[in-house]
């Protein structure tokens, strides 16, 4: 299974990761385009000592903040303040939302205001927008509290709960989060979170339901996608237009230094590559051929990473530019197990032998570098798909009263 990494599990309040908005306003830098802060160019940008004043009061800048303080002790923790899908939302956990994107939020206004740019909470975003920064707050918040009731609704009813190792991995994960924030035990990090305002059980909630996402994938799917029928993962791959095949690669460059051969080289890779084509085309029964194709790939084959990644062969999409035009052209030109004439490529000279589509055959690699199969790609392109749709069939919905003006909660 892909390891996802939900968009639930937020720390950088603990632990100091950084992770930013980018809140411009049209105009801000004359030119009417949003300012982008990692592209200083646009904007008036001061030295890195200088104190950035206002054009118009020639008056410092100053980024107002909210008074978080006083902003959670509105209500109480436990209260409802809204549902979504019938689930109730508690203060605190939209509380935690609020103050996340809040802090972000003014770490950009910060930003902005040291390039000589001001953005205040009463201001609209753009031009064409009635939207302000309040209310863009407001409306990250009541977006961010979404998910975590879809996941668990998904986990509800679909039987999923967390098994014994997931409980320990939690555990595992506190023992963690106490090291990194430099306090002895679990009785001073709670009081170090209570400080900041970090509702520990909202922490724990969301922290349960990224494991509550992977294991309603495997209940859906299995943790590789071995649940996907080998028909459905096939159909998924023809649909798409991918094609499989193995090649043995005759280099025509150093391995080591990547320099061009020079033509004796090159002239006898282009034999070796002659050769082993021919041989391979004179096998008429197809085991055999297959056979003797391994033979020489692991005798030949210069592509050490892509035999060692893909041993089976490479299954890519038409058209993608995942492989050379004049690769991809030499697989389209094969009928299933048939091998080709040497195609010269950029690296080199290729012998292809077309492959069948396979089900389960390495496909690509997860950013955590975990081998993925069709079928799960096809299982991981359809969950996402499903909670996708939850996730714009859902919305916070605040409960009659509730409405929260935090203009008046600056400083």
């Amino acid at each position: 299974m892909k390891k996802f990494v939900f968009i639930l599990l937020i720390v950088c309040l603990i632990l100091g990761v950084a992770v930013g908005y980018v809140v411009a306003k049209n105009g801000a830098n004359g030119s009417g385009e949003p300012v982008s802060l990692t592209d200083p160019e646009g904007a008036s940008a001061a030295e890195p000592d200088a104190v950035v004043t206002d054009p118009a009061t020639s008056e410092p800048i100053a980024v107002r903040k909210l008074d978080y303080e006083a902003i959670y002790a509105l209500h109480e923790p436990d209260e409802v303040v809204g549902s979504v899908n019938g689930s109730d939302v508690s203060w605190d956990e939209y509380f935690y939302w609020l103050y996340s994107e809040g802090l972000q939020i003014e770490q950009e206004l910060e930003e902005l205001a040291y390039y000589g740019q001001k953005l205040d909470w009463d201001e609209k975003l753009s031009s064409d927008s009635d939207l302000t920064l309040e209310g863009y707050l407001l409306a990250l918040t009541a977006d961010d509290v979404v998910p975590l009731h879809v996941v668990e609704a998904v986990a509800e009813e679909n039987g999923v709960a967390l098994t014994a190792e997931n409980e320990e991995q939690l555990r595992a994960l506190l023992q963690q989060r106490i090291e990194a924030s430099g306090v002895e035990d679990e009785e001073a990090f709670d009081a170090m979170l209570e400080r900041e305002m970090i509702p520990r059980a909202v922490l724990d909630r969301l922290d349960r339901a990224n494991y509550l996402y992977q294991n309603s994938f495997i209940a859906l799917y299995g943790a590789d996608g071995e649940k996907v029928p080998e028909e459905t993962a096939l159909a998924y791959l023809r649909d798409n237009g991918y094609l499989c095949a193995a090649h043995i690669l005759f280099a025509t460059f150093d391995l080591e230094t990547y320099e061009r051969l020079d033509e004796a080289a090159i002239a006898e890779k282009r034999s070796q590559a002659e050769a082993a084509a021919a041989e391979l085309r004179a096998i008429e029964d197809p085991a055999a051929r297959a056979q003797r194709f391994a033979e020489l790939k692991e005798q030949y084959c210069d592509d050490k990473d892509g035999a060692r990644l893909f041993p089976d062969g490479y299954l890519f999409s038409a058209g993608s530019g995942a492989m050379d035009e004049e690769f991809e052209a030499g697989v389209k030109a094969l009928k299933e197990n048939e091998v080709s004439e040497p195609v010269e490529t950029v690296y080199g000279y290729h012998v292809i032998l077309r492959l069948p589509l396979d089900a389960d055959m390495t496909m690509q690699y997860s950013e955590a570098d975990t081998p993925l199969s069709a079928r799960a790609v096809y299982a991981n392109e359809q969950f996402n798909a499903m909670l996708d749709g939850r996730l714009e069939q859902s919305a916070f919905e605040p409960r009659d009263g509730f409405s929260l003006d935090l203009l008046q909660y600056l400083k």
